[in-house]
């Protein structure tokens, strides 16, 4: 665990390391929803986990606080297990965690999804109170067609094709969670989903009738060529990525 972390800290370290002058957070939202045959649901939340706890160790003035698990994932909700809240409620709980810190002194929360479906959630809320919850400044990283472009030029870089690369459970996603939880990934059911183009139509169609609409299997992408060695590529990638923005904030 990291030492920064609120998982493992008492109320009395936390004031130390306030006091210490770390006035900055970091906060992870992931997602429980279908990622095809192969992966788990808790894949985004578990993608998410770990991503924030290397950012933190690349950002030592940060706190790390918690991963919220659930997100909006209503486009998801035809395939059993899935959990969904609404934008609002989503955004709710957000504003809730960052005000709570903010009570205790926390000046600045930075935050990172492992899901593209919080992504739109999160720009609207930042702009919804321009850039701050209550007298605490927020700073979600909610790029989300950026988000994608770090995956996908990590998979160009081996030849792997941006539609097998995919949007949803396909190359890249398969290949961060062989690195990560390698005991959760069934490389024996996976199967191939969506390949077409994903543009913009796509995209809208995708939130507008679900992904069931594009894939029956849940699968945007190939998961066929995923690597463990290129996981780690495309994790290292996604943390420079959010280090480098994160920083410029800080």
């Amino acid at each position: 665990m990291h030492p920064q972390s609120l998982y493992g800290m008492t109320w009395p370290d936390v004031r130390s390391a306030l006091d210490a002058g770390k006035r900055s957070a970091l906060i992870a939202v992931g997602a429980i929803e279908q990622h095809g045959p192969h992966l788990p649901l808790a894949t985004d939340t578990l993608v998410a986990a770990e991503t924030a706890r290397r950012v933190a160790e690349r950002m030592p003035h940060v706190l790390l606080g918690p991963t919220l698990p659930v997100g909006v994932s209503t486009h998801h909700m035809a395939f059993p297990g899935t959990l969904s809240v609404s934008e609002r409620a989503f955004q709710e709980q957000v504003a809730a965690c960052v005000s709570s810190l903010g009570a205790h002194g926390v000046e600045k929360v930075f935050v990172l999804s492992g899901h593209g479906g919080n992504y739109g959630p999160l720009a609207r809320l930042a702009e919804e109170g321009d850039g701050r919850i209550g007298a605490t400044e927020f700073v979600p990283f909610s790029d989300l067609a950026a988000f994608m472009d770090v995956f996908h030029s990590v998979s160009a870089q081996d030849g792997i094709s941006v539609e097998a690369s995919g949007a949803h459970a396909g190359e890249w996603e398969t290949s961060i969670m062989l690195a990560v939880h390698p005991e959760l990934v069934r490389m024996d059911d996976a199967e191939a989903g969506f390949v077409g183009a994903f543009d913009d139509v796509t995209a809208e169609r995708l939130f507008r009738e679900g992904t069931a609409s594009l894939a029956a299997n849940g699968v945007l992408g190939d998961p066929h060529s995923a690597s463990s060695e290129r996981g780690e590529r495309h994790l290292n990638a996604w943390v420079d990525t959010l280090v480098d923005y994160f920083t410029t904030r800080s």
